[in-house]
């Protein structure tokens, strides 16, 4: 059925390929949106299932929020394409035995030194720019354990969507539409990336320039939102690239900014908890059910929906929740998602595939 349903999606994503070349708002075709009656539904199925492991949000039904919008989250055509990929093929297997490992890890207690950096919670905005957030968020943590909290900085994803030709699929460098995490190992490998913090941060060299918005308001949320809804916005397109510091409070050079990568490879599932536990995050590439959406706590297991797209994590830790094993990651759509931005999905159970899309990179310093 895994199969079934991997194929079902990549039809799917495929078929989808829409431009957003100007800033005109248009009325989306109706399979890219999730009504809130349909939301509200799913969210009804998970909540009342009677081996549902988590709990699902509900939504606010009002006169100007008609719908909510996946595609703002996972960007449009390509994003199912299976990776290519000259990562390392070895298998690490010396690296499978789990005899020793703590039964509970957070990569953020683990590495104190470095708490801000790996539990940093982006906002993809109205771009679906997943794919450059999760692997430079795990180039990040990685560089700053291994520089044993000496380099803890947040790097650029705006420089991956806007510079990365191999990364998007036939889009060029457009990195809201979706791209390949791959792609974005290899390019850290070749040219390295340059530091940048949060839309109007004015940290690092190349800050994110897509503006935060507000994906869903669950309908227990005591006050509104601060920031628009992502669909009051056209999908996002990235400025040309650009080999300067824009941030003009920045004192570093360019060149002077970069760091490199030094190898990107796969990790098999075996591997996984050995791998963060010895050298920090890792990237999960995966297939999105349209229950995930509604996530607000728990244990995931899909439960309800049909498949929308593909979406990429950092997964940084593992545990138990009552007797339920699980995979820790963090999501890129804000705070107000899920768990503080983080979710718990079933381990060892391969599910969305997840544990398919397992990679990992070394940096160079």
């Amino acid at each position: 059925m895994k199969c079934k349903y991997f194929v079902i999606a990549l039809l799917h994503v495929l078929t989808r390929g829409e431009s957003h070349d100007h800033h005109d708002h248009h009325e989306p075709e109706h399979e890219e949106y999730l009504t809130i009656e349909r939301w509200n539904e799913i969210a009804d199925q998970v909540n009342n299932h009677p081996d549902s492991t988590w709990k699902a949000s509900k939504l606010h039904s009002t006169t100007h929020d008609h719908f909510v919008d996946p595609k703002y989250r996972v960007g449009n055509s390509g994003a199912a394409v299976p990776q290519k990929s000259d990562a390392d093929p070895v298998d690490r297997a010396d690296q499978c035995e789990e005899n020793g490992l703590p039964k509970q890890f957070d990569a953020r207690e683990y590495w104190p030194d470095c708490a801000s950096v790996i539990g940093h919670v982006y906002d993809q905005g109205a771009c679906g720019s997943w794919w450059a957030v999760s692997a430079t968020s795990v180039f990040a943590d990685r560089v700053c354990i291994a520089s044993r909290g000496k380099i803890k900085t947040l790097f650029s994803i705006q420089q991956l969507m806007s510079c990365c030709q191999i990364c998007s699929h036939g889009h060029g460098a457009d990195g809201c539409h979706g791209g390949w995490t791959g792609g974005a190992f290899q390019y850290m490998i070749r040219n390295g990336l340059v530091t940048g913090g949060d839309h109007k941060s004015k940290q690092g060299c190349q800050p994110y320039l897509m503006q935060p918005c507000e994906h869903h308001k669950p309908a227990n949320s005591s006050s509104k939102s601060a920031l628009p809804k992502c669909s009051s916005f056209p999908l996002g397109v990235p400025p040309k690239c650009k080999l300067h510091c824009y941030n003009h409070s920045y004192d570093k050079k360019f060149k002077q900014d970069v760091i490199k990568a030094e190898k990107y490879y796969r990790v098999p599932p075996c591997a996984a908890m050995n791998e963060i536990y010895k050298h920090g995050s890792i990237l999960a590439d995966f297939i999105i059910f349209e229950d995930f959406y509604t996530y607000k706590s728990g244990v995931y297991k899909q439960l309800a929906g049909e498949i929308t797209a593909r979406h990429a994590v950092r997964v940084i830790g593992w545990g138990e929740e009552n007797g339920v094993p699980y995979w820790l990651a963090v999501n890129s759509w804000n705070t107000n998602w899920g768990i503080n931005g983080t979710f718990k999905i079933m381990r060892y159970e391969n599910e969305f595939s997840f544990e398919n899309g397992l990679s990992a990179v070394m940096p160079k310093l």
